[in-house]
């Protein structure tokens, strides 16, 4: 268990202290969750909020109404882990000197387009100042199912994974190696497929509400640190332990002949890169058929499975290693970027 999660528990536990979670104060979940559940009058809400600060989550100097798309999707992501509809969002922008109106006016642009291709609206935040850009959307999406949450694994279901993740891993450094003017003329259409997935994250809302309405998945994670850190988390809530195969983990085409020409591993950035958005989910063994049927033209592949004990392994023939702290923990690192 990594420090950010150590740090979560003992939030947790401080809650838990003082007397305000549960069902008295219309929490179902609470923190530890990809978001929280609270109850209302109608149907029960997901509220969730992230945080990107520059020089952290992004690098500095890029297009800004992408960005405002970017913060969004990566709330839209966490409604979807947890099958619910996005329906508001605040968004709240800290501006440096020399960022202004039309730089903030630019961000809420793309963040306003992009909850419309999701029906979700803007409805307020705030304006400040501060040593650096950082934006910070709160999202709030209704459940029309019971949530999917981290901890309803079992031993013995499957484990699925949407898309591929690493690209986006990838497209960071692809962006860097254009930023410091390196070899840009070697820039391919595959790297152009790993930058849209860095900067441009496509968040799995349809899939995951029409998984959660079948009632197929039993637990799901999205994929935001690193598949391995993440495949832990979902294990841990779930009181199991988890077992990627090495033979099923997808490898993009793009991804593949980037890490080709650049000498890289492919395998670490889907383990430990980050910022994919994807969704890993458990599910029964026999779903897979179902699954598919759900999910369309989007790739959907079973990984490896959920067994009696804890962690998370990458089992490659017949030797196992652990992969539970394989990506990004807040409290280790200064930065993403």
């Amino acid at each position: 268990m990594g420090a950010e999660d150590l740090f979560v528990g003992r939030l947790r536990a401080l809650i838990a202290d003082g007397g305000d979670q549960g069902a008295a104060s219309g929490v179902r979940v609470g923190p530890g969750d990809d978001g929280a559940v609270v109850a209302t009058s109608g149907r029960d809400m997901v509220a969730t909020t992230d945080l990107l600060v520059e020089g952290v989550d992004f690098l500095p100097g890029g297009n800004l109404e992408r960005l405002g798309r970017r913060a969004v999707s990566v709330n839209l992501s966490d409604a979807a882990a947890m099958g619910a509809r996005p329906r508001w969002f605040l968004l709240s922008i800290v501006l440096p000197e020399g960022r202004g109106e039309e730089d903030a006016l630019a961000i809420c642009r793309g963040a306003i387009a992009r909850g419309r291709e999701f029906r979700a609206s803007l409805a307020g935040g705030d304006l400040s100042r501060g040593p650096c850009l950082v934006l910070s959307v709160a999202l709030w999406a209704e459940l029309e199912a019971g949530p999917l949450t981290r901890g309803g694994g079992r031993p013995g279901d499957a484990l699925y994974l949407t898309g591929f993740p690493g690209r986006a891993a990838a497209g960071l450094r692809v962006a860097k190696a254009a930023r410091a003017g390196r070899d840009p003329g070697r820039v391919t259409p595959g790297d152009r497929e790993l930058l849209d997935a860095y900067l441009d994250p496509e968040p799995r809302v349809a899939f995951s509400l029409a998984l959660a309405a079948a009632g197929i998945a039993h637990a799901a994670i999205d994929v935001s640190d690193g598949l391995g850190i993440d495949a832990g988390r979902l294990a841990a809530a779930s009181g199991a332990r988890a077992v990627l195969e090495r033979d099923r983990i997808p490898v993009s085409p793009s991804l593949d002949a980037w890490a080709r020409r650049e000498g890289e591993d492919a395998l670490a950035c889907v383990l430990a890169g980050g910022d994919d958005y994807e969704l890993l989910f458990a599910a029964p063994e026999d779903a897979e058929r179902d699954i598919a049927r759900l999910a369309g033209p989007l790739p959907v592949t079973r990984v490896g499975r959920l067994e009696a004990g804890s962690g998370a392994f990458l089992r490659d023939g017949g030797s196992e290693r652990a992969i539970e702290r394989l990506g990004y923990d807040h409290f280790h690192r200064e930065g993403r970027e």
